[in-house]
């Protein structure tokens, strides 16, 4: 670590909280600390009386909500990323995506699967099945000005509805992507430059459902249903004069979830697979489902895979965001190296190798953990086993719930994640979700105890909480839990410290 990380990260050890941008300016981890996840649409739907599908009724008859982010596109511009998820809009990181603010726009939820593009001074932004939404910056506000009326047909084919939209300007010239459905593909149109509601020309399918050629496509956690795939969540990047489709496959709710490219001398193709395909794929470990993102420049006009992660508990829709480094090989062709689930450097860090990977260990994962109590079949373990799936939950009555872990000899926690439960969460009932409370301690020496991080007193809604600290050695680490939001069981799926050993 550079001396410079660790007079920043040192910031850190007192509070914990509010020097949290300036130390993390450093690293970052997955899954992302975006704060005020929303409660997932299906359920959200459902109360509203707009959704009436099987699984969203029983989550109501259950009083069991989740929350979710999803299918996220990204720009960088002006030193800031802004990030659009389905569900919620917008985030933004002013520190190359160390920490992130939520600015609401005025259209919060316009559908699944947003995208935002400047194109001619301007600020285009469509959902799924939504209109077209055009502003002066990238945060609105939005105004609709109309749908893009796509033909039912193109010769032979039938034109699937506008599931999945992407936009994408080139050259003065502005495109759509789209397609969500079993076996339909990613299909492609130019629109009116000056009036985008309007297409231009005919409708073609730039990459049809290969479960031959590519069996990653097909659907399962075993890919073992070729019969659908689920091509879906399309996005276009130009780099050097190649452009780059990439799409997802395997279905959302499945850990094979994965992203694949095709690459082309033109925005309408023609476009011929990558030999390097899926292009990111992770089917083990705590993030898994990697599928359905952007390819996007960034700061230092490095590349960066924004994507889905699976959490699925309560819902299949259950999902949250990860984000890491992309690259062009010799070949000309894209991939991710690796969807990751420690702490990874970020761009003009201090000491920061050129591959992003800090080195830093889960120290405690796997470790002998004890809770101070623990409700039945929650048992501490599946708070250090590297599954989001899984979850450790106190004891009802339980005022101050506490999970100690054992760490290797010789062991230096250098960051903290946290990610929660928010067991009970029913809006409809006034159960809100709100900020969980904490403290992070080490045992330094034997019986005693230094904080590493606090936050005692947040009034900040993490899902998932990561907090860098100043490097310390250390025996024991503990999660001392403090507040939770009133009527919320609190549960913790994931609590790692990160570190290194001597």
């Amino acid at each position: 670590m550079g001396t410079n990380l660790i007079l920043v990260t040192a910031l850190l050890a007192a509070g914990g909280g509010g020097n949290r941008a300036s130390a993390q300016t450093a690293t970052y981890c997955n899954p992302l600390p975006l704060p005020n996840y929303p409660v997932g649409r299906s359920v959200r739907d459902a109360a509203k009386g707009d959704r009436t599908d099987d699984s969203a009724l029983w989550l109501l008859d259950h009083k069991e909500q989740y929350r979710e982010l999803a299918d996220p596109a990204a720009f960088w511009l002006d030193g800031k990323w802004y990030l659009y998820p389905s569900c919620d809009m917008a985030w933004v990181s002013a520190d190359n995506g160390a920490t992130w603010q939520h600015h609401p726009l005025n259209i919060r939820d316009v559908g699944y699967a947003p995208t935002v593009i400047q194109h001619g001074g301007k600020f285009y932004l469509i959902a799924s099945d939504s209109p077209l939404y055009v502003a002066a910056g990238p945060l609105g506000p939005f105004e609709a000005v109309g749908g893009i009326n796509l033909p039912r047909r193109a010769g032979t084919l039938v034109v699937p509805g506008q599931g999945d939209p992407m936009l994408f300007s080139d050259e003065g010239k502005m495109f759509l992507y789209w397609g969500c459905t079993a076996t339909g593909g990613i299909w492609g149109v130019e629109l009116d430059a000056q009036n985008p509601t309007r297409v231009v020309g005919t409708p073609v399918r730039l990459i049809e459902f290969s479960p031959v050629q590519q069996p990653w496509e097909a659907v399962g956690d075993w890919n073992q249903d070729p019969s659908a795939g689920w091509i879906e969540g399309s996005w276009m990047l130009k780099r050097n004069g190649v452009y780059y489709l990439t799409f997802s496959a395997a279905g959302t709710e499945n850990r094979t979830y994965a992203m694949g490219c095709y690459t082309g001398k033109s925005p309408l193709g023609a476009f011929t697979a990558q030999k390097r395909n899926p292009i990111l794929r992770m089917t083990t470990g705590l993030v898994t489902g990697t599928g359905h993102g952007c390819v996007v420049a960034g700061p230092e006009d490095k590349l960066f895979a924004f994507y889905t992660v699976r959490a699925g508990v309560a819902h299949v829709f259950e999902r949250r965001i990860g984000m890491d480094r992309a690259e062009i090989d010799a070949g000309g062709e894209l991939y991710v190296p690796a969807a990751t689930s420690a702490p990874q450097w970020l761009p003009g860090a201090a000491g920061a190798p050129t591959s992003g990977d800090t080195g830093w260990l889960p120290l405690n994962t796997g470790m002998q953990t004890i809770g101070s109590t623990s409700a039945e079949n929650l048992q501490p373990r599946f708070a250090v086993d590297e599954e989001m799936r899984t979850w450790w939950q106190p004891a009802d009555g339980d005022a101050l719930p506490t999970l100690t872990s054992r760490l290797p000899a010789g062991a230096t926690v250098r960051a903290v994640r946290v990610i929660w439960r928010d067991v009970g969460l029913n809006t409809a009932k006034g159960v809100m979700p709100g900020p969980f409370r904490y403290r992070v301690e080490l045992e330094t020496a034997r019986g005693t105890w230094t904080t590493l991080v606090n936050r005692d007193d947040s009034q900040e809604d993490f899902l998932i909480d990561y907090r860098p600290c100043a490097p310390t050695v250390g025996a024991r680490v503990r999660l001392v839990i403090t507040g939770w939001p009133k009527g919320i069981k609190p549960a913790v799926a994931e609590f790692t410290v990160f570190g290194t050993i001597k």
